[in-house]
């Protein structure tokens, strides 16, 4: 029995399938960093890296996963 082979997905339908997640995400990640700074206190050279790991997650430039992740993991 062979497997018929999708098409790849257009950037539409890739956006129509993760809008609702990146928003969700996206709000997840904001008000994370605004009960922390609220709360005050916070590692700032960590609370930086978190700013710079976001930054990179919408800058534009290919491989922002591996990029996030060299961020996060240094």
């Amino acid at each position: 029995m062979s497997m018929a082979l999708t098409p790849p997905k257009t950037g539409q339908e890739l956006l129509d399938l993760y809008a609702a997640d990146l928003r969700s995400h996206l709000l997840e990640v904001a008000a994370g960093f605004d009960r922390i700074e609220r709360a005050g206190g916070a590692d700032a050279s960590r609370l930086a890296r978190l700013r710079q790991a976001a930054a990179i997650a919408v800058d534009g430039r290919p491989e922002r996963a591996r990029r996030l992740l060299e961020e996060l993991s240094e």
